[in-house]
């Protein structure tokens, strides 16, 4: 398919389904993989399935303080700066927009779309010295369609579209 040997690919979410076979493909094509989430049974099971060329990173990214050092850390664990960066985490909290509290607003919109764009932020000045990286960012066909009560995760995941 295409050779990432000597590159570095972080991806979010890596505990959950996408990620985990995001992260298994940039592996078979030779990325060093951060693993990233914060189901830590799930990642070193991954990690152990994934054998060398990986390391792992835990991270809440509803703590935006914590989201400012995932790439730092990731760096640290590997060695090297993020040559590729997957922003795949995402969640829901479902509920009608009349009966949604502003923390299930904020918490969805936080972990969507703010991590997303603190990640990308700081993963482009290192990219952007080394003249070369890539940036993922997955998003949902509910960001274009909507859903019925997923205002919160529809809102988030336009302004990843966006």
């Amino acid at each position: 398919m295409f050779n990432l040997n000597g590159k570095t690919a972080l991806v979010t979410g890596a505990s959950g389904g996408i990620g985990n076979a995001i992260a298994t493909q940039l592996h078979a094509q030779g990325a060093h993989v951060i693993l990233h989430g914060t189901r830590r049974e799930k990642l070193v099971a991954l990690s152990k399935q994934l054998g060398t060329n990986n390391s792992v990173v835990i991270a809440d990214l509803n703590d935006l303080d914590a989201v400012g050092n995932i790439i730092a850390d990731a760096g640290e664990a590997s060695g090297a700066t993020i040559d590729i960066l997957v922003n795949n985490a995402g969640f829901a909290i479902d509920g009608l927009l009349m009966r949604m509290k502003i923390q299930d607003w904020q918490s969805v919109l936080d972990v969507n779309l703010t991590a997303n764009m603190v990640l990308c932020r700081t993963a482009m000045r290192s990219m952007m010295k080394a003249k070369w990286g890539r940036i993922i960012s997955i998003s949902s066909i509910v960001g274009a369609t909507g859903n019925p009560g997923q205002t919160n995760y529809a809102a988030s995941k336009a302004g990843v579209i966006g």
